[in-house]
């Protein structure tokens, strides 16, 4: 008897002993798991942040939505910015990736880009395990503000070759910040053959004509003397963009005030208006009839191109419609709004077959315009 209380004491021993081992095992995989939640990432700002491993829930803000969108995380977003959104004001029925996703519009707003201003508070309520942002500072404000890891990415505009692969690199930290590295290298690869092509196109081809944009949407609309200097649908096709000439360093403002008579001196021979702006310049040029005597009003040689802004879905967009305008027998195969239904769709997934149509019955589309005054 006293033999068989020994083994069952053994037995219970080794019993323990297994399971400490065991349950050792685990918890030491367990603690290791615990180190590995969070991976590390250098954002557009070379900071360093540590972000988890799996992100469910993002926000973004300084218009950095757009990327989450273009990156298939739309079902990750518990927020948009103010001007997304169907609140009074808003613009969500003028970009097209809330035009290619409507239920976002709905969404809780954290922030407003247009005046730099975040909600840490709505952030807080929200809880996102991410939140991206447009500058460094901001990043840090609202990190510090939130406890909330905040990564900065890029989301001006691509006027330079160097700002052009920020975007890009930026497109790839979210992707990994996402889990969408592969949708990332998909739309990087996207945009790289998009440039290429039309590159091609206009390569030691030139269409002996001086452009020119007018009415450029910059925080709203403005008249026909609103331009870009630095034009990123001109640039991508080599065009002789006229007003050039002003704010020629690469840190220049996208958007330059030129006065009237400027504009008549320069007289270039196309003219190209932001839709956005359409009213605005209609009116100015009918209270102005010295537009008249502009080349290329006189010339019919005036179009409407969609509102370029930030989104580089229209920017390429426009780059395909103005090319077939300035060089007709190198885009001879493009037909515009399927170019830009294709592009839409790329940017925005599926649904992005909707965005062309919605601006053609909304808010412009791609044809000639008649400014002339009476």
């Amino acid at each position: 008897m006293i033999i068989i209380n020994r083994k069952i004491v053994i037995i219970i021993i080794i019993g323990i002993l297994c399971l400490g081992g065991i349950l050792y095992f685990f918890l030491g995989l367990e603690k290791v798991s615990s180190d590995t939640s969070t991976v590390s990432i250098t954002d557009a700002a070379n900071r360093t942040v540590q972000v988890p491993v799996q992100v469910n829930r993002v926000v973004g803000t300084g218009t950095s939505n757009r990327n989450i969108i273009y990156l298939n995380s739309s079902d990750k977003l518990v927020g948009v910015e103010q001007i997304e959104s169907s609140s009074a004001g808003g613009w969500e029925n003028q970009l097209p990736y809330m035009i290619a996703n409507p239920e976002l519009r709905n969404l809780p707003v954290i922030g407003d880009a247009r005046k730099n201003l975040v909600n840490y508070e709505k952030i807080i309520e929200l809880d996102p395990d991410v939140i991206f942002a447009g500058n460094p500072q901001q990043a840090v404000d609202i990190q510090n503000k939130t406890g909330i890891p905040t990564v900065v990415v890029y989301v001006g505009a691509v006027e330079t070759p160097e700002q052009m692969d920020k975007y890009k690199e930026s497109l790839k930290i979210m992707g990994k910040v996402l889990g969408k590295e592969t949708r990332a290298d998909e739309l990087v690869n996207y945009i790289d053959s998009c440039q290429e092509d039309l590159a091609n196109r206009t390569r030691n081809v030139s269409s002996n004509k001086t452009v020119y944009v007018g009415g450029q949407v910059y925080y709203g609309a403005h008249d026909i003397t609103s331009t870009n200097p630095h034009y990123p649908p001109f640039t991508l096709l080599n065009a002789n963009n006229i007003a050039s000439v002003i704010n020629t360093t690469a840190n220049a403002t996208s958007h330059a005030q030129i006065d009237r008579e400027q504009l008549i001196k320069w007289n270039p021979d196309v003219i190209f208006i932001e839709s956005g702006s359409l009213t605005s310049v209609m009116n100015d040029t009918s209270k102005h009839p010295e537009y008249n005597d502009l080349k290329a009003i006189q010339d019919g040689n005036v179009y409407e191109v969609l509102s370029c802004c930030y989104d580089k879905d229209i920017m390429f967009a426009d780059a395909y419609y103005i090319g077939k305008i300035l060089y007709p027998e190198q885009f001879s195969d493009v037909d515009p709004g399927e170019k830009a239904n294709e592009i839409f769709m790329e940017f925005n997934g599926g649904s992005g077959g909707s965005v062309y149509d919605t601006f053609k019955t909304q808010f412009g589309e791609f044809k000639e315009l008649d400014l002339r005054t009476l």
